[in-house]
């Protein structure tokens, strides 16, 4: 499901002190004091010239001012900064106790190769989902009868899902580890095989990342993957509702939660995510994703079985975004100065919840049933999260940070009556 809102604007002008930025004393120049600075690891950094050239979108403006040392190093651009000089100093805040220990874990991991790329993982993935493609056309091709027809869609479904969780890897830059090179990986499985844009996709994804259910009411700033028009399901963003129309639907979210995600949600992602799109070449390669599931479906033999086809194939990988989306939609909110306040390795413990599967059945989730550690550790190859992750709890444990596991059952039932009672507390007048 996507969003409406998309932008960014910046928290803050300059430098400030308290509400969540660094109040510790800013060792800089005074001819420094109107421009744009980013901390990292102790140290301020000019961005003001950057920050339209800056490869992951203006969310970097929400950290303008701002200690920003974790995000920055969970995304693996320690690099970057070898090609930037310093403007200043600062005291890094003491957020968590446990912020030292994931940081000796991240250190620990990368010395394991946890973060590097296993080529043949991926040749196996991208043969299993080439596997799907021409299994979906088999059963269209070389078969008469209906139901042989049906269930090439469902394959047709799974197709879609696995392109997802691939694109997905792809606009990590967790498959070659080189950004450009990674992106046509997610042109070719997001934007042609999926069907949606998959920079659009990006653009939000890395805002949901640096900023998981965080909102900034005074600048119609939320996550943006986790924003919806017809639901709420935290009272931060109560008053980002304010249509008669939307005060009827958040009353019954609960009812229709389920049946939107499944015969709505992919309609939407696909047309919302080419609504705001304005790269050339997205809409350059957007019409081949529309070659191949027109050719599909002209081996059809009537538009009855046409339509029929694509709904199942649609409504059915609707089901699949369900693997995603509870991951987040129950769990805490904060406000940006808040977040700025709070440490990031725990908030990103607390904003998410694991789906509790067995080993087999990581294929299916992508990986991303170990959801929290996939927010820990952003950059790390999915094949090594289900690895990794007693030791996250075993931090979360000792500093009694709560480590929320479920089977997919609980979870969605969790989800439904978070999203009843959320629902019985919004009114139109959230003041």
């Amino acid at each position: 499901m996507a969003p409406n809102l998309r932008r960014l604007s910046p928290v803050i002008d300059g430098l400030m002190e308290g509400e969540g930025g660094v109040s510790e004393e800013l060792i800089i120049d005074t001819h420094l004091k109107d421009r744009k600075l980013v901390g990292v690891a102790g140290n301020w950094y000019d961005v003001t010239n950057f920050i339209s050239r800056h490869p992951g979108g203006p969310i970097i403006e929400q950290f303008i001012g701002r200690d920003a040392t974790h995000v920055f190093e969970a995304y693996g651009h320690e690099g970057v900064l070898t090609q930037r000089k310093p403007v200043g100093t600062y005291t890094m805040p003491t957020r968590h106790p446990a912020d030292k220990e994931f940081e000796e874990l991240t250190s620990k991991f990368k010395e394991k190769g946890y973060f590097k790329t296993s080529q043949l993982f991926y040749v196996k993935k991208i043969s299993f989902i080439l596997s799907l493609f021409m299994s979906a056309f088999y059963c269209v091709i070389c078969f008469d009868q209906w139901y042989v027809h049906y269930f090439g869609a469902v394959i047709l479904a799974f197709f879609w899902q696995q392109c997802g969780f691939i694109m997905h890897e792809f606009m990590h830059s967790q498959v070659f580890r080189k950004r450009n090179i990674d992106r046509i990986g997610g042109l070719i499985f997001g934007t042609i095989g999926f069907g949606i844009s998959s920079h659009w996709w990006q653009d939000e994804h890395i805002i949901h990342h640096a900023m998981t259910n965080t909102v900034n009411l005074a600048n119609k700033f939320v996550d943006p993957q986790m924003y919806e028009a017809i639901w709420a399901q935290n009272e931060k963003i109560f008053p980002l509702f304010d249509w008669a129309f939307q005060y009827f639907f958040i009353k019954i979210q609960h009812f229709t939660f389920v049946p939107v995600v499944i015969f709505i949600g992919r309609f939407d992602i696909v047309l919302d995510s080419f609504r705001v799109e304005r790269r050339w070449f997205e809409w350059a390669v957007w019409p081949l994703h529309w070659v191949w599931v027109i050719t599909i479906l002209s081996y059809l033999p009537t538009w009855r079985e046409r339509i029929i086809f694509y709904c199942i194939a649609a409504w059915v990988e609707g089901i699949f975004h369900f693997q995603l989306i509870l991951s987040h939609y129950c769990k805490a909110f904060a406000h940006t100065d808040e977040f700025h306040k709070n440490s990031w390795f725990e908030y990103q413990v607390l904003s998410n919840m694991n789906i509790d599967v067995p080993w087999w059945q990581d294929w299916y989730y992508g990986g991303l049933n170990h959801h929290i550690e996939h927010h820990v550790f952003p950059k790390m190859a999915r094949s090594h999260l289900r690895t990794v992750a007693p030791y996250v709890r075993e931090i979360c444990k000792k500093h009694n940070i709560d480590y929320d596991q479920c089977s997919f059952t609980d979870a969605l039932m969790k989800t439904l009556r978070h999203l009843k009672s959320t629902g019985k507390h919004y009114k139109l007048d959230y003041r």
